[in-house]
């Protein structure tokens, strides 16, 4: 369900986060909430941490609003193949052409999706304090997406 059209990031963006990434409109992933169901369909909807729920796909823009949200899905589903389901649902997912969503290394790249470099050190938890800065460009640009992309993981946390 589409809830409201994000704004991409401009050339005059003056935010440390976003100012990487123009024509960005914010990041997407899907989320595990939990569930209760008859005993014989709980199979299906064992997720990979063993929990009986629903991946819910949900993409937010750069202010942390939620702007579509897929629900239904079983647990055991990858959040790509979702993905994937919202693209061609009618009427489904769309980005616009020339702009793209962040999203982490459980979605592939392509048009109008953008995720970190593949092996390289990404999570935040890897640049806190007393970390060592990035050794190079793709450690550089993961560490920038990361820190943009958090508004998704902020955006569940409200």
């Amino acid at each position: 369900m589409l809830l409201a059209k994000p704004e991409p990031i401009g050339d005059d963006c003056t935010n440390h986060r976003w100012i990487f990434f123009k024509n960005c409109l914010g990041a997407l992933d899907g989320s595990y909430v939990d569930v209760t169901l008859p005993r014989s369909d709980q199979p299906r909807y064992q997720n990979r941490k063993g929990h009986i729920s629903v991946n819910v796909l949900a993409v937010c823009d750069t202010n942390i609003n939620f702007v579509y949200v897929l629900t239904g899905w079983e647990g055991s589903v990858n959040d790509s193949r979702v993905l994937q389901d919202a693209i061609t649902k009618e009427p489904g997912f769309c980005v616009p052409t020339g702009n793209y969503y962040l999203c982490d290394g459980g979605y592939p790249n392509g048009d109008g999706f953008l995720s970190p470099y593949r092996g390289i050190r990404y999570h935040l938890k890897e640049w806190g304090s007393g970390a060592s800065l990035p050794k190079n460009k793709k450690e550089y640009f993961n560490m920038k997406h990361a820190r943009a992309r958090n508004v998704i993981e902020r955006a569940f946390s409200i």
